[in-house]
């Protein structure tokens, strides 16, 4: 694995900049002390073959090979030392720098000194110990080097062992000062590398983080999501569309024509007449979808998005019946005041001494047509109650033993008519107020289609565990059950199949289940019917108070 590459492994691990730069310098290290390796493996061969490799060793070959031995086990033992990250990256490389001038210096006074030309092994060191460590320590070794070129040519002298020629210092003077030029412009030259590797790598963690991103945003869309190229070839699939089509999520279609020969001939045409109408396309899996295209450039393709028309549907019916709600809502308040106008008239009337029995069934009628039509009110104020919700934990059983009382009364009816089978001590989160209308609407809904109470239970109300672990109620009956004619249209506001009924109470009962997080669905039964309410989890309103 390359720096580069390692460095951007941790830069997507979350890892810091400065140790992303520590992980560089470990690489350069490593590379450089291979060089280090090859160059005293060969020095040895050199030296083996007693100064034969001019000018290496020419001067004395045996000080030569007992240097780049040590010089090459040194190097062998810091391969392993720099693999295995051991001890400071800044101490290794000093250390290490140094040997290699020593050993450099050596070497070229066993070659014969500046005049043999192997001077410019200790350039490439400096040039290389510059890459690696900091300014300071890039000129101290630069002086250092500077100095061993100095005491190797002053060595005659020193020792007196051949002739001193001091016009060779001005050769030294200029050595030296190259080697103090190489090691400035190394060390730049290196500042520079390093800081347009990091805002290249930077560069590329923030687009391979905002490539993840924009995955994570196209795999959670509800809409389906077909990236193709310009040559017909599917690029992406999300999961809503896989669903759509009815794919594995390992497997994509090469092609858009072979996923849907109909979605492809449209693709071709908008591609040709962007203002090109759009057809309905229909899906293997029984999906009909709605597409959209967009282009992303020249030569960029094509997303195409796909819209599931039930959906659609059911959001324009949600806002429909949300309109409605709201003007129902504020006619039925204008209705209340003459309607309670109306009834207070009739009951003066009622109380007249002089009204005749015709005059008495009369009022009954306005009445009994009074209080039909402010059930009917009442019904449609309710609508407006779905977001007022004031959700609270509770156990459903304890509840539903408190409540049943009320609920027979409410509609009318002996307790035992109402049979309860709560055993599972389970708790659920919902508005209880509305948890009571959501069962009387019910019962009240199962009472209409069953015969007259005799001593048997007319409706069951249970407690259960759905198989995907959620909390269900079932209000069942025995009556007469439901037309499957009629079962898509039940839960429409104001749909009834009797004269007197106001079609609101099935209606009401689910927008008040959905409002809680909940749903409510209709199960035919061999004889009569069942309504489940399947809770939401518990979780989900963790913050809700816990009931009395």
């Amino acid at each position: 694995m390359s720096a580069s590459d390692r460095a951007l492994e941790l830069a997507l691990e979350g890892v810091e900049t400065p140790l992303l730069a520590r992980e560089q310098n470990w690489q350069l290290l490593a590379y450089f002390n291979r060089y280090r390796l090859i160059l005293a493996l060969l020095a040895c061969v050199a030296g083996f073959l007693h100064g034969a490799l001019a000018p290496f060793g020419s001067t004395d070959p045996r000080l030569f090979l007992w240097v780049a031995l040590p010089y090459a086990a040194l190097y062998i033992v810091a391969l392993d030392l720099g693999r295995r990250r051991i001890g400071e990256f800044e101490t290794q490389a000093a250390v290490l720098a140094f040997f290699d001038i020593a050993a450099l210096v050596l070497m070229l006074h066993a070659s014969g000194g500046l005049q043999g030309g192997t001077e410019i092994l200790l350039l490439v060191s400096i040039a290389g110990t510059s890459f690696l460590l900091g300014r300071r320590l890039t000129i101290f070794f630069a002086a250092l080097a500077t100095i061993g070129i100095l005491l190797e040519h002053s060595w005659p002298y020193l020792t007196g062992s051949r002739d001193f020629t001091p016009a060779h210092y001005t050769q030294v003077g200029l050595f030296g000062a190259t080697l103090f030029m190489t090691a400035t412009l190394s060390y730049l030259m290196a500042s520079r590398l390093r800081r347009t590797e990091a805002l290249a790598q930077r560069q590329e963690v923030d687009l391979l983080a905002l490539a993840h991103l924009n995955e994570q945003i196209v795999a959670h869309l509800q809409s389906g999501v077909v990236v193709v190229s310009d040559k017909g070839n599917i690029e992406l699939l999300n999961k809503p569309a896989r669903t759509y089509f009815g794919l594995a999520e390992n497997h994509t279609p090469p092609s858009l024509r072979t996923l849907s020969p109909d979605l492809h001939d449209q693709w071709v045409l908008t591609a040709a007449n962007p203002q090109a109408g759009r057809r309905l396309v229909n899906a293997g899996a029984g999906y009909t979808l709605l597409p959209r295209f967009r282009r992303l450039g020249t030569g960029g393709g094509t997303v195409i998005f796909l819209e599931d028309t039930s959906i659609l549907k059911q959001q324009a019916q949600q806002l429909k019946m949300s309109a409605l709600a709201r003007l129902t809502a504020g006619i039925a308040h204008e209705i209340r005041n003459p309607l309670g106008a109306i009834t207070h008239a009739a009951q003066l009337l009622l109380e007249n001494p002089a009204s005749d029995s015709e005059t008495q069934n009369l009022v009954s009628i306005i009445d009994d047509q009074s209080r039909r039509m402010n059930t009917i009110v009442e019904n449609v104020l309710q609508l407006g109650r779905r977001d007022r919700t004031k959700a609270s934990r509770f156990a459903l059983g304890q509840w539903l033993t408190k409540s049943l009382p009320a609920i027979s009364t409410a509609l009318n009816v002996p307790v035992a008519a109402l049979s309860l089978h709560a055993s599972n001590p389970v708790m659920v989160c919902f508005d209880p107020d509305q948890l009571f209308q959501i069962i009387n609407n019910l019962c009240h809904n199962s009472l209409k289609h069953s015969p007259a109470y005799t001593d048997r239970p007319l409706v069951k109300i249970s407690v259960a565990i759905d198989g995907e672990g959620h909390t269900a109620l079932d209000v069942v009956d025995w009556g007469s059950g439901i037309n499957p004619s009629i079962v898509e249209h039940i839960f429409d506001p104001f749909f009834t199949t009797t004269a007197r009924g106001t079609g609101l109470g099935l209606y009401i009962a689910r927008e008040l289940a959905e409002a809680n997080g909940a749903r409510l669905e209709y199960h035919p039964e061999s004889a009569g019917a069942r309504f489940r309410l399947t809770f939401g989890q518990l979780g989900d309103c963790s913050d809700a108070p816990l009931a009395s």
